[in-house]
């Protein structure tokens, strides 16, 4: 009995064994993570060229394994939609031939956010006053974003000369830095990294960036000091010319409009003359009011015209008012009186 039991198992065992080795497994099975996808990549079976094998692939979950590529005959698989940023996982890939299949090459225990690796970012260049802009732009990631996941994130920046051998680096989290102290209208060149899982990892760096440094818009202390003075000197003459101009046109309107003055001695004389007692006296008197009483005269020449036996006398009569009389010996007071006064100063 015992020897039967054992032909039987030796003989189960050799037709297992049998079945295994008629699908090979696949080879070189490599799982690869890029910006947060995941990729399992495989190599057909070895001495198989004229064989076309179909390939499963699963992924373990938390519960079980599922599967994601069913009898495809691609030689990878991409995972990126059935896994999670900080989940674990598993997967797995057989060869499947004429519904026999191989056995199954799993991949360790493994979490996305641990192995992926990050892209090279977009780098530009720009130059403007004597500084070189270098802006930075994170790669896209296949799911969430990079600063979600990884947290600080940061650059390595290094730049050197055109030409030469020796770099500079810098770190920053700014993804726009200035790059200062650089040699105006030199060729520079830029390669940037990103710094992630606190600056342990560091992604691709980018393709080398040229750029020429422009000229520097700082102005030396020397000649600030000649710029100020020349610009003193600018300033006072014009000061000058405008105070001359002002002056000679002034003089000039003086010469064309002049304000003639009266000599001091003459302004003297005639003070005094207006002072003198008569002509103030004369100034300052009034007309006297005159009264008087209107009289009128009558002058009858006579004219004998006889009618009806009785004698008429006629005649034209000429009047003459007391107003008349007494204007006219006014004008005769006032030729007196002036020619009084004439006598006097002429005395004098």
């Amino acid at each position: 009995m015992k020897t039967v039991f054992s032909c039987l198992s030796v003989a189960a065992l050799f037709y297992i064994a049998v079945l295994t080795e008629s699908v090979p497994i696949p080879e070189n099975v490599n799982m690869t993570s890029l910006d947060m996808g995941i990729v399992l990549e495989w190599d057909p079976p070895q001495n198989t060229t004229n064989q076309l094998f179909n390939y499963t692939a699963e992924v373990k979950t938390w519960r079980d394994y599922e599967p994601v590529c069913v009898g495809s005959s691609s030689l990878r698989c991409d995972f990126t939609n059935n896994v999670t940023t900080f989940g674990l996982y598993h997967l797995r890939v057989r060869t499947e031939l004429h519904g026999e299949t191989s056995d199954w090459v799993e991949t360790g225990e493994f979490a996305v956010d641990k192995i992926t690796e990050i892209s090279a970012p977009r780098v530009e260049l720009s130059s403007r006053k004597g500084q070189t802009e270098v802006d930075i732009t994170d790669p896209p990631m296949r799911s969430r974003n990079l600063r979600d996941v990884f947290t600080p994130v940061s650059y390595l920046i290094r730049f050197w000369k055109e030409g030469e051998a020796k770099k500079e680096e810098l770190i920053r989290e700014q993804n726009r830095v200035m790059l200062l102290d650089l040699e105006p209208l030199v060729n520079y060149c830029v390669e940037v990294a990103v710094l992630y899982s606190y600056n342990e990892k560091t992604s691709q760096f980018s393709n080398m960036t040229c750029v020429t440094n422009s000229p520097s818009s700082e102005v030396e202390p020397w000649l600030i000091a000649v710029v100020l003075l020349v610009s003193f000197l600018v300033v006072l003459v014009t000061v000058v010319l405008i105070f001359l101009a002002v002056w000679y046109s002034y003089e000039g309107c003086k010469m064309i409009f002049p304000n003639p003055k009266l000599p001091d001695n003459l302004k003297q004389f005639l003070s005094q003359q207006s002072q003198s007692p008569i002509l103030s006296a004369m100034q300052e008197s009034t007309q006297l009011k005159e009264h008087f009483h209107e009289l009128r005269i009558f002058h009858t020449e006579p004219d004998t015209q006889q009618k009806d036996g009785s004698a008429v006398h006629t005649g034209t009569d000429e009047c003459c008012t007391g107003a008349d009389v007494t204007q006219r010996g006014e004008e005769k007071s006032e030729t007196a009186s002036t020619t009084s006064e004439e006598q006097h100063l002429l005395a004098e």
